[in-house]
């Protein structure tokens, strides 16, 4: 593992699996992946659910948000017949050698799941993330070692990035791989230099293909991806 980036299944191993959900999660580990990357939401009574939408709409047609139901009208919804975790499950079934990308979809879930983490004694091996600044100043006020990443999705986020770290100390940049389209793989690699010079960790997400790969090699320190088992055998075979 030392000769290669950490590697993270999207959502568990997406590719394969229903995505978010604890048999992802678990099969992604499985087929070799370091950890997993999942996505917080805030039920209406204050569970901790791992869904990436912030309603239902996909499966079940109701665009109800997750802040309007309870942890037990979520529990009678399945994702290819696996039901909906919540972040206590994930960390009860998955290894305690497994490393856990949380990002954070409702800022209001933030302090609840740092606290979460935090009683399972796994924030050593968690990396919290999240596009919302202000849930990241909230763990930053919480916790002023734990490992944050802020999530890149568009251009004018990528001014902020160091007057941002330099007040929040962020362990990581999480960049999209669309940045290669964004601002050209030269440009691209040019600005993640200047990243890693300040001593920051690039997370690429989703990074699904070898060709990609390749290009931005020696540019990353993660990969979160869907296709576990592409990524892993590359690395198993170099």
């Amino acid at each position: 593992m030392a000769n290669r980036p950490v590697i993270l299944g999207h959502r568990g191993y997406r590719a394969k699996f229903p995505e978010n959900t604890i048999l992802a999660y678990q099969k992604a580990i499985e087929y070799g992946a370091d950890g997993v990357e999942l996505d917080v939401q805030l039920s209406k009574d204050g569970a901790l659910i791992i869904h990436h939408d912030d309603n239902f709409e996909k499966i079940t047609g109701n665009k109800t948000k997750i802040n309007e139901l309870t942890s037990k009208e979520i529990k009678n919804i399945k994702i290819d017949g696996e039901p909906v975790p919540t972040l206590e499950e994930v960390f009860i079934k998955l290894p305690d050698y497994a490393y856990i990308n949380v990002e954070i979809k409702d800022v209001n879930a933030t302090e609840m799941a740092y606290n979460t983490v935090k009683s399972f004694n796994a924030l050593e091996r968690v990396l919290f993330s999240s596009f919302n600044v202000e849930s990241l100043k909230t763990l930053r006020r919480l916790d002023k070692n734990v490992d944050l990443g802020l999530l890149i999705e568009d251009k004018e986020m990528v001014e902020k990035i160091i007057p941002l770290h330099k007040e929040l100390n962020f362990y990581s940049i999480n960049l999209p791989v669309d940045g290669i389209k964004m601002l050209g793989l030269d440009n691209y690699k040019n600005l993640i230099s200047q990243f890693m010079e300040l001593g920051l960790h690039i997370v690429f997400w989703t990074l699904n293909d070898i060709e990609t790969l390749e290009k931005l090699k020696g540019y990353f320190d993660a990969i979160i991806t869907d296709n576990v088992e592409l990524i892993v055998n590359y690395y198993e075979k170099k």
